[in-house]
């Protein structure tokens, strides 16, 4: 027989330490915010700069063991064959270490194949300030990227966040600033 003890958070303690009795995708996309200008799915939980990386990537615990956010999405939500490869970000038009939405099975030398020509694009001062501003937490409006011919500036969430968040209330177009 084990012992269990609820915490009133959906969360409860039993003999083998904390269990959670929401299914994973919940308490997954629970910690994500939806980015309607670019379609990215944000990590809004915690982060983690550990094994030798300088930058924050999202961390998400399941089944006793962390996970980088970006890496549990790409094998939980997106279905990516990724066992002994990394899992990289393909956002548009710069690439965030939180998203969960855009991401693609890479080997470590197209990883950093990517990252290197990445740093060779030159950037236009308002897209530095833009970032900056960003990474000091401060609003400012995004730089103005010329959009795909065909393509809508304003996404809507994909199916499995719309599925786990049924209280998500799309932001009206003219709340959301371009």
């Amino acid at each position: 027989m084990s012992l269990l003890i609820s915490n009133g958070a959906g969360v409860v303690k039993g003999v083998q330490g904390f269990v959670s009795i929401r299914p994973a995708l919940e308490r997954f996309a629970a910690n994500c915010m939806f980015d309607p200008t670019t379609g990215c799915v944000i990590w809004t939980g915690g982060t983690t700069s550990g094994r030798g990386n300088s930058a924050k990537y999202g961390a998400f615990w399941y089944e006793g063991k962390r996970w980088a956010s970006h890496r549990w999405a790409a094998v939980h939500i997106h279905k990516l064959p990724v066992e002994g490869v990394q899992v990289g970000h393909c956002c548009k038009p710069r690439p965030r270490t939180l998203c969960v939405e855009h991401v693609e099975p890479q080997t470590q030398l197209e990883n950093l194949a990517e990252q290197h020509e990445r740093r060779r694009v030159v950037q236009s001062a308002q897209e530095r300030q833009f970032y900056l501003f960003v990474s000091l937490g401060l609003e400012q409006e995004p730089p103005q990227y010329e959009p795909l011919p065909g393509a809508v500036p304003f996404y809507r969430p994909p199916a499995w966040f719309t599925a786990a968040r049924p209280d998500y209330v799309l932001p009206e177009l003219s709340d959301v600033p371009f």
